[in-house]
């Protein structure tokens, strides 16, 4: 190259001149797009490379799945997830702890996708956890368990391994959100089901965009997958979404409780939190008192320290949660923990500007027991 130029610059400088420029402007213009298109597929090749050691025996099944009382975005994330290690050459399948919610069935149904087989003992098997990393909202027999991945938009919590594992947190809105992420980075192509699947997840798990955990890239993830998935009206799919996760019907007082309950553990303190809906204030009261009178039972089936109902009201933007403690030590402690709430019905403590379960209430609580542990 620099002999070219030397031949042309003692041929005719004024004509290199113009070739380097009019050559520079176009043909500079052409190889950065090469560049840019190499480099890409460059970096999609190493992020699918950044996978080719997962701590997985050949031929092993990887079972992909969420946390206890399952809900959307453990569900569909999991089968997404499960895909998406299947076109990495990987056998997995997904798998769930419980029957689903109504929400979540109402989506599968609507993508046209079964239910992942119940997993009820993971002791043996090799597992990807999605959307948590607790123990104590793991499968039975966890502790036991191969576990190669972890996926997940919480704090880290207790799951442990003595051998290399993938792990991928990031503080977004939805874990579908991180799967999405994962395919772009990968360059995998996402088929109209699974997008379906997971814009259904985002939207239910960021409230329709609106909590406070949502990210610009839960907003990115929600405009793409529903392109890709051909809905051309989210909010008209999540009020759908909404009608079916605000229904109870035909179950108890415990079932609703425990519908999506999930526990923690924080400087040796374990308590448990059930969040449960509401479409207006008046329903979020009845629900609260029906939570009194089923908390006591239930706190009897769990092996906790503390344990609360968190009755929420996601509405046209409107946050507000009636928290009810299980007992007079869970009552105790959330008083000390969160002494601004609103009001104090006799039956719950209300913040108006809602106490969100993942934003607000598990980080406050962590704190607290970590500056003031329980004996």
């Amino acid at each position: 190259m620099k002999n070219e130029a030397g031949i042309l610059r003692r041929t005719a400088p004024w004509l290199l001149v113009a070739c380097m420029a009019a050559a520079g402007f176009y043909a500079g213009k052409v190889s950065e797009k090469n560049r840019t298109t190499a480099d890409r597929q460059v970096l999609l090749e190493n992020n699918r490379y950044s996978y080719e050691k997962l701590n997985v025996a050949e031929g092993e099944t990887i079972y992909v799945i969420g946390h206890r009382s399952p809900d959307t975005d453990t569900v569909c994330s999991a089968i997404a997830y499960a895909r998406f290690l299947n076109m990495l050459g990987y056998d997995a399948q997904a798998a769930v702890t419980a029957p689903v919610n109504h929400e979540t069935a109402f989506i599968l149904k609507e993508a046209g996708v079964e239910t992942p087989e119940e997993l009820i003992d993971a002791a043996g098997k090799t597992i990807f956890l999605v959307d948590h990393s607790e123990y104590a909202q793991a499968a039975e027999g966890m502790e036991d368990a191969h576990i190669a991945g972890v996926i997940d938009h919480h704090g880290i919590g207790t799951v442990s391994t003595g051998h290399q594992v993938f792990y991928d947190a990031r503080p977004m809105g939805s874990t579908a959100s991180i799967i999405w992420l994962e395919h772009l980075n990968c360059g995998f192509n996402i088929d109209k089901t699974t997008a379906y699947l997971m814009l259904g997840a985002v939207l239910s798990d960021t409230d329709n965009l609106t909590g406070s955990a949502t990210t610009e890239t839960d907003r990115r993830a929600v405009k793409a997958l529903a392109e890709l998935a051909g809905v051309t009206n989210t909010d008209e799919l999540y009020r759908q979404i909404h009608i079916e996760k605000l229904s109870y019907e035909g179950m108890t007082g415990l079932e609703i409780l425990f519908d999506d309950y999930k526990e923690y553990e924080a400087s040796g303190t374990t308590f448990g939190i059930g969040l449960v809906n509401a479409i207006d204030e008046e329903t979020a009261a009845k629900l609260a008192e029906q939570m009194k009178e089923a908390l006591p039972e239930g706190f009897k089936t769990k092996n906790t320290d503390l344990m609360y109902a968190s009755v929420g009201i996601r509405e046209n933007g409107e946050k507000i949660d009636y928290i009810v403690p299980a007992n007079e030590l869970s009552d105790e402690i959330f008083k000390a923990a969160f002494p601004n709430y609103d009001e104090f019905n006799g039956t719950a403590y209300i913040f108006r500007k809602g106490l969100g379960r993942k934003s607000l209430f598990v980080p406050g609580l962590t704190d607290y027991l970590g500056a003031h542990p329980h004996e």
